[in-house]
């Protein structure tokens, strides 16, 4: 798929990605009994690769208008007041997580994107990489949301905050130079 998408598209890629969640780095094993006949991560496809000049690592810190930005979504998320969440995103605006790259293009699509997150998150480190800020999250149950074993687990992201909205997110892997995430079997995240 191309990175202009419908909105029947955009939903149905973060129905599916909510349902077997984000991924995080605190991921439980498999049973004994499925070990053996478990693939392994899936190699990420082209689609689900960073799009290029997406940094993965700060270089400097976070500038304070995006940091703040940042910690309001999340607190929003938190707290399951979706809607407002939602208006943190710009309108159109890019998201990856576990997914190619998706335009959000209206009210209901930026909706769909932060359903999708079925955890909430604090953001404990932030820094800055041009105009990405790369955070460092620590996931927490979300009111109305299904975090699961994902509770305490880690995430990373690049967030771009132009005009106190973010205007693109970037799941990131777990550690910079990794490889992007696959979607997990299970372990839902930010």
């Amino acid at each position: 798929m191309t990175v202009g998408r419908s909105a029947a598209a955009v939903l149905v890629a973060l129905s599916m990605a909510a349902a077997v969640g984000c991924g995080g780095s605190k991921q439980p094993s498999p049973p004994p009994e499925t070990a053996a006949t478990d693939p392994g991560p899936i190699a990420p496809t082209s689609e689900l690769a960073l799009p290029p000049g997406v940094p993965d690592k700060p270089t400097g810190p976070a500038a304070a208008a995006s940091r703040r930005v940042i910690n309001n979504w999340l607190k929003a998320l938190r707290s399951g007041h979706i809607k407002a969440a939602a208006h943190y995103f710009a309108l159109p605006s890019k998201f990856q997580n576990a997914t190619p790259v998706l335009t959000v293009h209206n009210e209901q699509e930026r909706i769909a994107v932060n359903t999708s997150l079925s955890c909430g998150a604090v953001a404990t480190e932030m820094g800055a990489a041009g105009v990405y800020t790369i955070v460092k999250f620590r996931l927490t149950e979300r009111r109305g949301g299904n975090c699961g074993t994902g509770v305490g687990g880690t995430a990373r992201g690049a967030i771009r905050v132009e005009r106190r909205k973010i205007k693109e997110w970037y799941r990131l892997p777990d550690k910079p130079g990794g490889q992007q995430q696959a979607p997990p079997a299970e372990g839902p995240a930010v």
